[in-house]
């Protein structure tokens, strides 16, 4: 089924344009059940942007978002509507040009480059445009909670550790969200890929360009640098630096991930060794950060492949 609908939207921007809409709107219906045909219609996006390039990815990206809207519209009003293209778009942009990077250079590393310069260029533009959310998002909180206290004043411990929340989470509102959008993104990217080799029937397509992911040293020392710069006081340049440093977590983090699946693997480990890798993943994600940023230095892919040491 998955092959044959894939099929249909890497024929053209048409069918695409169906299925990524189709999907979209219904996963509105009965979340969080539906909410994964959300992921379908990105990954719909994706495959077609893989297949057919930059043109025909744009159409469908700008066309699904129309119609959704225009649905959106119809049912709660414009206002709505906008929202939900402006996270559409939000969703959407960052994914099509990634597809289209890795069409043109075969290279998941660069994908995942792409995705976290955009990243790191919208944490620029929000402290540009709409300031630091330290000064703003507190007391935006507080009066969305006013006006709720005073509908529901039985709450007011609930609403009141919730204002409390917002104070201790602007200071990496911004970061948080770009690299939200940035793991989204890669996983959306990761899944228009396996449905692209599964319908150019190219098994072990997927795993081979995930085993290849790496950064090189000048890259690595960009996220020292960034790291370091964050860890001091120096007024918004380390504001920025913190923020900076939230997304290019993620792509570290799945560069660790790739060095743990090829070392566990040359290494012939049990499943269970990769279980307590994703389990440290979800508790721990910066062991798996400093992994994938000191890979350049450990090189634990070539030293845990026997049979290239054998051949040395």
């Amino acid at each position: 089924m998955m092959r044959a609908l894939g099929r249909w939207v890497a024929a053209g921007p048409h069918q695409a344009v169906l299925v990524v809409a189709l999907c979209t709107a219904l996963s509105f219906l009965l979340p969080p059940v539906t909410s994964l045909l959300g992921y379908v219609a990105a990954a719909a996006l994706a495959l077609n942007s893989l297949q057919l390039g930059a043109r025909s990815g744009g159409i469908v990206l700008l066309a699904s978002a129309g119609i959704v809207a225009l649905l959106a519209g119809l049912v709660t009003g414009q206002q709505a509507s906008l929202a939900i293209v402006a996270i559409l778009l939000a969703l959407w942009a960052p994914l099509w040009l990634a597809s289209v990077v890795l069409r043109e250079t075969r290279s998941l590393a660069m994908a995942i480059l792409a995705l976290s310069l955009l990243g790191m260029l919208g944490v620029v533009l929000v402290y540009g445009f709409v300031g630091d959310p330290v000064q703003w998002w507190p007391d935006y909180v507080k009066q969305e909670l006013a006006a709720a206290m005073a509908a529901q004043p039985e709450l007011a411990d609930q609403f009141k550790q919730m204002s409390e929340l917002a104070g201790s989470v602007a200071p990496v509102l911004v970061g948080s969200v770009a690299a939200g959008l940035l793991m989204n993104a890669i996983l959306c990217l990761s899944l228009g890929r396996w449905w692209q080799a599964v319908v150019l029937e190219r098994p072990g397509v997927v795993r081979a360009e995930f085993y290849a992911l790496r950064f090189g040293r000048g890259l690595m020392l960009a996220g020292v640098a960034i790291f370091a710069l964050a860890s001091l006081d120096l007024g918004i340049v380390s504001v920025l630096a913190l923020q900076w440093a939230l997304v290019i977590m993620v792509p570290f983090m799945f560069v660790g991930l790739a060095v743990a699946h090829v070392a566990l693997n040359n290494l012939k480990a049990g499943f269970i060794w990769l279980v307590i890798v994703y389990v440290v993943a979800l508790i721990a994600p910066q062991l798996l950060v400093a992994l994938g940023l000191l890979d350049p230095l450990l090189d634990l892919r070539r030293r845990t492949d026997r049979d290239a040491s054998g051949r040395k």
